[in-house]
């Protein structure tokens, strides 16, 4: 980890209210482009493997807040504290404004409002890469879909929160988004697993991420991801990697190597107790003791993730799709 090269990107961060209308340009609305990316067929199986780009992993926090809204560092203390917790970027989301620290490779941006004081059923999701932010009240399909359009990555934050949950009905009708935060500061939220293992199974193309949502001093380092990429660190290189899903999410463990080589998935992990693998509807195919274990694909599964149990917490590896095309963000 290399603390004097940390990326700094800033997001915005959305929250919704649900309403009837919607104020969108309409040079913007509507999905974005996809294109299907890495189908390596093994052994008569069609495989997406988000990993199949190999490089360097670089350990990133995409969900924090410094003095500029309700954190209690200021912004350059929020930089110099996960430099030295070995973090080599991390995206700032301070709320109603961009947070500019001097010197670091910034994404601008701003955090949008969290809706009126009378609001109810608010949602909350971080966009990233977008020039502008849609109407406050847009609904939240209407939301995603003026996010993607710009080319940016959105993920709905802490969904299964009571504060600010989803309902289980827009969770279902959702699509276009790049990732739910599975993990979010101290706890691990099985509601939000069990709508990641729905919206792959229904055929949606959605990765898993773990984050801080740090605001007060003690709430650093609690959950992040790994990004994997085979070029330099930039801020270009990090949303390319987050949208074709080359990254884990993490509270603790450690991923050496996530490998699909024939019909297996290996995957490798120092220190891990257990590692298990799920499909579709969130079965669990397949549990293995230790640090290494190695799972046949037998191209009925739809989708094959691991989960990583350690003393230190938890890792996921996101979804090596088997059996049917599919298409990322790009």
């Amino acid at each position: 980890m290399r603390k004097a090269t940390i990326v700094i990107i800033a997001l915005i961060v959305v929250a919704s209210v649900s309403v009837a209308a919607v104020y969108l340009p309409r040079s913007n609305d509507g999905p974005s482009d996809t294109t299907p990316r890495n189908e390596t067929p093994t052994d008569g199986v069609v495989v997406y493997d988000p990993y199949a780009s190999g490089g360097q992993w670089f350990k990133g926090q995409m969900h924090c807040h410094s003095t500029q809204s309700d954190g209690a560092l200021a912004p350059r203390d929020v930089v110099s504290r996960y430099a030295d917790l070995g973090y080599d970027f991390i995206a700032l989301t301070d709320h109603e404004r961009i947070t500019k620290v001097t010197g670091s490779i910034l994404v601008l941006g701003q955090e949008y409002g969290k809706g009126s004081a009378e609001s109810t059923g608010e949602t909350h999701m971080n966009g990233i890469n977008i020039s502008y932010v849609p109407y406050k009240y847009a609904l939240e399909q209407e939301r995603v879909d003026n996010m993607t359009a710009q080319g940016g990555i959105v993920t709905l934050n802490h969904p299964a929160y009571y504060k600010y949950a989803y309902e289980d009905e827009v969770m279902a009708e959702l699509t276009n988004y790049t990732c739910l935060e599975i993990a979010n500061g101290y706890y691990v939220s099985m509601t939000t697993i069990e709508w990641w293992d729905d919206a792959l199974t229904s055929g949606k193309t959605i990765w898993g991420l773990a984050a801080d949502d740090a605001h007060g001093v003690s709430d650093y380092d609690k959950g992040w991801i790994v990004v994997r990429t085979s070029e330099d660190l930039t801020t270009d290189s990090i949303i390319d990697a987050i949208k074709r899903g080359s990254f884990y999410a993490s509270t603790g463990a450690i991923i050496d190597d996530v490998v699909v080589a024939g019909s297996n998935i290996t995957v490798s992990t120092p220190g891990a107790d257990n590692i298990r693998f799920f499909g579709s509807e969130g079965k669990l195919l397949a549990a293995f003791n230790g640090s290494q274990a190695t799972y046949h694909f037998n191209g009925t599964e739809g989708y094959v993730r691991a989960v990583v149990g350690a003393n230190d917490g938890w890792g996921w590896t996101q979804p090596i799709f088997v059996g049917a095309k599919v298409s990322v963000q790009g």
